[in-house]
């Protein structure tokens, strides 16, 4: 079975535009980033999947993912997210055949800590390489 959770952070983690704003903080099978992260270390992203369907033999996986765009300030943070979906929308690699944001990201805030993030979901069809 396709690993959505490795192949994603793949392909994001190879984008230079996106990494240079989040270093290695790409997050996967994550709501939010791990202990010790602070925001005003930079901006991160976390995401996981939704929900989803698969071909009949496994060759493809079409997964719903949420992603959370972290940053110190809402606008630090919608950088971050455009980043994201500059990097994700219409991106294809070998093992990503499509990727389409389903809804345009939402400003949001951590409820216990107060921390900025854009909340959006993309649907991502990926193959067996």
């Amino acid at each position: 079975m396709i690993d959505p959770y490795t192949t994603v952070r793949a392909f994001l983690a190879a984008d230079t535009s996106l990494v240079d704003l989040t270093g290695s903080r790409i997050y996967a099978a994550r709501d939010v980033p791990p202990p010790g992260y602070n925001p005003n270390d930079g901006q991160a992203i976390t995401f996981r999947v939704r929900g989803g369907t698969r071909d009949y033999d496994d060759a493809i996986l079409i997964p719903s993912m949420q992603f959370k765009c972290y940053g110190n300030t809402e606008i630090t943070a919608y950088q971050c997210y455009r980043a994201l979906v500059d990097a994700l929308h219409n991106g294809h690699n070998v093992t990503i055949n499509h990727a389409e944001e389903e809804t345009f990201g939402q400003s949001l805030e951590e409820p216990d800590t107060e921390w900025n993030f854009v909340l959006c979901f993309f649907t991502i069809m990926l193959r067996a390489s």
